[in-house]
C-alpha cells in the first residue's frame, strides 16, 4: 500500500473516534438558543474565527449576535454568548450595579475593576465594554473557567476546548502511532505517524518513545513504545508496537547519516584520518587583524594591547576576569592625523558575562557574522573616545569580542582591562579629561606564557577545492587550524616587538569555495577537542554542532547535503571558533551509487 494511502487512512481512523467521543455526528445546526443537545457532552469545543459571527461547537455550526474581535493584540469574545453557548452560569453579583460573575471571573464595569481567581485587576486586563457589549480576553479564560486556548495566528482561528467534571477521573490521554511497514531491512529509514489525542480536547504537550530509531542497524525484533502527556500533566497508558528487521543491509551506518542525517546532527565514520587531503588553492587577503588575547585572565587593571589600522582591520578580544572585584574590557581609538577621521564598524559580535567558554565562542561568532555593524565613531584633530566598553564582568566571567571596522586614516586602537570603580564616576564622560589621565596612568600588562597578542597580517584566507578529485564512495578532507597543512598567520606583538604566530588560526575568516559539489555532502569532525562553532553555508548561518559540542573525532556533523541540488557549487564561510580546540576537519563525500530500490 501507498504511504500516502496508509497516511490518509489512519488519519481519517482517528478523525472518526474522535468526532465519535466529541458528538461531532450531530449534524444538523443548532442556535444559540437550544443547547440542549450539546450539553449532554462533558467536553466542549468552540471554534470561533476572529471577526466572524459565525462559529462551531463540537463541530455543530452556532450563530451569534456579535463577533469575535482583535483589539490592540488582544483576542476578545463576546461574554454572554460566550457564556450561553458553553452553557457556563453568567451570574449577577449581589450589592453590585452591574458586576457579573462567569467561573472564577468577576467583572465591575462601573468601577473598571475585575478579579480572577480572587486577585484584583484592572478591568481593562482582563475585558473591554463596545457599545454597551462585554467582551472578555480569551487569554483569561484558561483560569476563569479552566480552558484549553489555542490561537492559529494564521487561519484567524480561536479554539477553547472545556471538560466539565462528571464526577468521575478525567479519561487519559491516548497514545497511538504507526509505522510504515512491519519488517525493515538494514539501515531502511524508518517512518512514523503520530496521532495521539486527548479525548478531552485537551492538548498533548509532551511525547516520550523508547525504543525508536530513525533507522536499525542490527537485525531482530525491535519494540517501540509511546507514553504522551497533556497540558494538565495527565499521563497516558504505553502503547507498543514491534517491527522486525532482516539481516539484509540497504544502508550502512555512514550510507544513512550521510543520506538522512539532519544537518547539524552527527553519524559514524571511523574512516576520517584515511581520507587524503583535499587538493586546494590557497589565497590570504591582506586585512589585518588585532587580537588582545594576552593575558587573557589580567589580575589588574591595565593596557592589554595596542597598534595603528589605516582602512579596513579586524580587531579581537578574549578576556576574563581574574580580580577579585568587578572589571570592564574598554577599547579605546586616537586620531593620528591632522584631519578628522571616521571609525565605521562593519560588523560586530559580542558575548559578555558568562563563564561558559563554549558559549563565549560560539555566540559571538553568530553575533558578528549576522550583524549588521554599528553607529560609526567621528574623532577630531588629537582626540580619542571609547569605541566599546563591556558592562561590568564578575569576577571569572569573561568576554569574547569582534569587530570588522574601516578607518579613513590611521586610529591607534588599544584595549583595556580596567576595574569597574575606575569607570563609574566618569560613565556620563568616557572621553573627558579624568579618563584620558586614567588611561595614561595604567600600566602595560605582561603576556602571559599560555595565550597570544599581536597584530597578524591577514583576516581573511580563501581557498577554493574542485570536487571532481572525490570519486563516488570517496571522500576527502580539509584541515583547519593544524599549522601544517593549514599554515599559522604571521605576525608581531607590537608592545614587546616579539614575533607571533596565530596559533589555530582563531578569529580568521576562512571563505571555502567548493566546486563540482553535486552529489556531495559536507561534515565537520573536530579533531584537537570539543568545538562548538557556527558556519555560513550558502548564505545561512547555522550553529554547529545544532546544540551541544562536538566532542569525539569519530562523528562528523553533516553541515551541507547536495546529493540532489541543482547548483554545482557550494560557498562555506568559517570562523573558528575561541574557547574551541583546533584543529578540525571539514569532510567533503561524494555520494556512491543508490542502492536498489526499497520493496514496498
Amino acid at each position: 500500500m501507498l504511504e500516502g494511502v496508509k497516511f490518509a487512512l489512519i488519519r481519517s481512523l482517528f478523525v472518526l473516534a474522535v468526532a465519535l467521543m466529541l458528538g461531532l455526528a450531530l449534524a444538523q445546526t443548532a442556535p444559540i438558543g437550544r443547547p440542549a443537545t450539546i450539553t449532554k457532552l462533558l467536553t466542549k469545543q468552540l471554534v470561533w474565527p476572529l471577526d466572524s459571527t459565525v462559529g462551531f461547537l463540537n463541530g455543530v455550526r452556532i450563530q451569534f449576535q456579535y463577533p469575535s474581535r482583535n483589539i490592540d493584540g488582544r483576542s476578545v469574545l463576546p461574554l454572554r454568548e460566550l457564556a450561553r453557548a458553553l452553557a457556563i452560569p453568567l451570574e449577577n453579583i449581589s450589592n453590585s450595579v452591574d458586576g457579573l460573575r462567569f467561573g472564577k471571573l468577576e467583572l465591575y464595569p462601573s468601577l473598571r475593576l475585575a478579579r480572577l481567581d480572587g486577585k484584583q485587576l484592572a478591568l481593562s486586563d482582563v475585558a473591554t465594554v463596545l457599545d454597551g457589549t462585554t467582551f472578555v480576553a480569551a487569554r483569561s479564560l484558561d483560569v476563569a473557567i479552566n480552558a484549553n486556548l489555542q490561537f492559529d495566528g494564521i487561519q484567524r482561528l480561536i479554539t477553547l476546548t472545556v471538560s466539565r467534571d462528571s464526577g468521575n477521573n478525567a479519561a487519559l490521554p491516548v497514545a497511538r502511532f504507526a509505522t510504515d511497514k512491519r519488517e525493515y531491512r538494514l539501515g531502511e529509514p524508518v517512518q512514523i505517524v503520530e496521532y495521539s489525542y486527548d479525548p478531552s480536547g485537551v492538548p498533548i504537550t509532551f511525547e516520550r518513545f523508547t525504543g525508536r530509531e530513525d533507522a536499525y542497524f542490527t537485525p531482530g525484533v525491535k519494540t517501540i513504545s509511546l507514553q504522551v502527556t497533556n497540558k494538565n500533566g495527565a499521563v497516558s497508558q504505553t502503547y507498543t508496537q514491534t517491527v522486525r528487521v532482516g539481516a539484509e543491509q540497504l544502508y550502512s551506518i555512514k550510507e544513512y547519516g550521510l543520506r538522512f542525517a539532519l544537518l547539524g546532527r552527527s553519524f559514524a565514520d571511523r574512516d576520517v584520518l584515511t581520507y587524503p587531503q583535499a587538493a586546494l588553492n590557497r589565497e590570504d587577503d591582506p586585512t589585518p587583524l588585532l587580537l588582545s588575547d594576552s593575558p587573557e585572565e589580567p589580575a589588574q587593571s591595565g593596557l592589554l594591547y595596542e597598534d595603528t589600522v589605516s582602512g579596513p582591520a579586524r580587531l579581537i578580544a578574549y578576556h576574563t576576569n581574574g580580580m577579585s572585584t568587578p572589571g570592564r574590557v574598554l577599547i579605546w581609538a586616537a586620531n593620528l592625523e591632522n584631519t578628522p577621521v571616521q571609525v565605521r564598524v562593519t560588523k560586530f559580535g559580542e558575548t559578555s558575562a558568562t563563564s561558559v567558554v563554549a558559549t563565549l565562542g560560539r555566540a559571538s561568532l553568530l553575533d558578528f557574522m549576522t550583524s549588521q555593524g554599528r553607529e560609526s565613531l567621528n574623532l577630531d584633530v588629537g582626540k580619542a573616545a571609547p569605541l566599546y566598553l563591556s558592562q561590568p564582568l564578575d569576577p571569572g566571567e569573561g568576554l569574547n569580542l569582534m569587530f570588522d571596522l574601516e578607518t579613513t586614516g590611521r586610529v591607534q586602537l588599544a584595549s583595556y582591562f580596567i576595574e569597574d570603580s575606575l569607570v563609574q564616576p566618569v560613565l556620563n564622560d568616557l572621553a573627558g579629561t579624568i579618563m584620558v589621565q586614567t588611561l595614561q596612568n595604567l600600566p602595560t600588562l605582561e603576556r602571559d606564557s599560555n595565550h597570544q597578542r599581536g597584530t597578524f597580517s591577514s583576516a581573511v584566507r580563501k581557498i577554493r577545492i574542485d570536487l571532481a578529485q572525490v570519486a563516488p564512495g570517496n571522500a576527502t578532507r580539509l584541515v583547519i587550524g593544524d599549522g601544517a597543512a593549514d599554515p599559522f598567520v604571521g605576525g608581531r606583538d607590537t608592545l614587546s616587538g616579539d614575533a607571533m604566530f596565530l596559533k589555530g588560526n582563531y578569529g580568521i575568516t576562512y571563505r571555502i569555495t567548493l566546486e563540482n559539489s553535486k552529489g556531495t555532502v559536507g561534515a565537520i569532525v573536530p579533531r584537537g577537542g570539543p568545538y562548538a562553532g557556527a558556519m555560513k553555508i550558502g548564505g545561512a548561518y547555522v550553529a554547529v554542532p545544532d546544540s551541544g559540542t562536538l566532542f569525539r573525532n569519530d562523528l562528523p556533523a553533516v553541515i551541507y547535503r547536495a546529493i540532489d541540488s541543482s547548483a554545482n557549487r557550494v560557498e562555506l564561510e568559517l570562523i573558528p571558533a575561541s574557547g574551541s580546540y583546533l584543529p578540525i576537519n571539514l569532510l567533503f563525500y561524494r555520494v556512491g551509487t543508490l542502492p536498489v530500490t526499497l520493496k514496498k
